[in-house]
């Protein structure tokens, strides 16, 4: 194969090692990993559909070539793209192996790089340029790698709340699940496509940011693994409201786990 497809699926790999490092207590069953990574290559297909019909009435209601984009690449690509993923996500949502909160992010993560790969291989290769290659490995591949561990902490703490009853809380960590990673998205693709060399630099700040708290929340989240059954003390994302705790003196960020 061709120097051009391992450039395209080796960040990937790499990210996906580096997070399936961090699942410290349990790890997951390979044939799973391998089925959510293919669900997330599948997701490519229903998720450019989805684009290529809203792009019709965009182009129709849009009264400028600048508000068309701000629609297509700040709501419709991440709504389609993120959804999609989301929605092969939840093939985990009753199996039996996702019974710690991190188990969330490993899902999450692999059907994110499964999309990332596949999007991947079909610009470089259409592009045939090693600088695509090496700029889409810098930076689309670890945001969908970003945009996947939010996606999955979110997810892991809402079943973790479910079970526990507390369905206010899981309501609002479900919403965070979708919501944070179409933020994250959207801002990235909406600065990447504009015009305003302002905005681009903006939005190239703003995705090392977001990456870089990933990782750090991806740290967090793996020392704070816990269990999710009943009557134990349960993971609460950092954005739902909690009662006060020591860490907010000390500038730690929210524990995933307990209160």
């Amino acid at each position: 194969m061709s120097i051009l497809f391992w450039l395209a699926v080796l960040p990937s790999v790499l990210l996906a090692s580096r997070v399936l490092a961090y699942d410290k207590i349990e790890s997951e069953p390979p044939r799973l990993l391998a089925k959510l990574f293919a669900l997330g290559m599948v997701s490519c297909l229903p998720a450019s559909i989805i684009e290529a019909i809203g792009e019709i009435p965009i182009a129709i209601i849009a009264p400028t070539e600048g508000f068309a984009s701000f629609l297509m690449y700040l709501f419709l690509v991440p709504f389609a793209e993120e959804t999609m993923k989301y929605l092969m996500l939840r093939t985990t949502r009753n199996n039996p192996n996702f019974n710690y909160t991190f188990d969330g992010i490993v899902y999450s993560v692999m059907v994110g790089l499964g999309f990332a790969t596949l999007e991947n291989i079909l610009y470089v290769l259409s592009d045939g340029t090693i600088g695509l290659a090496i700029m889409r490995g810098i930076l689309s591949v670890p945001m969908h790698c970003t945009c996947a561990i939010f996606m999955g902490y979110y997810y892991g703490v809402a079943k973790g709340l479910e079970v526990q009853g507390l369905d206010d809380r899981a309501k609002m960590a479900k919403k965070l699940t979708i919501g944070v990673p179409w933020a994250i998205h959207g801002i990235y693709d909406f600065a990447l496509d504009t015009d305003s060399v302002l905005v681009l630099m903006l939005g190239l700040v703003f995705t090392i940011v977001v990456f870089v708290l990933a990782s750090r929340q991806i740290r967090f989240a793996s020392t704070h693994d816990t269990p999710i059954v009943a009557n134990i003390s349960i993971p609460e994302p950092s954005s739902l409201p909690t009662v006060t705790h020591d860490w907010h003196d000390k500038g730690t960020p929210p524990p995933p786990v307990g209160r």
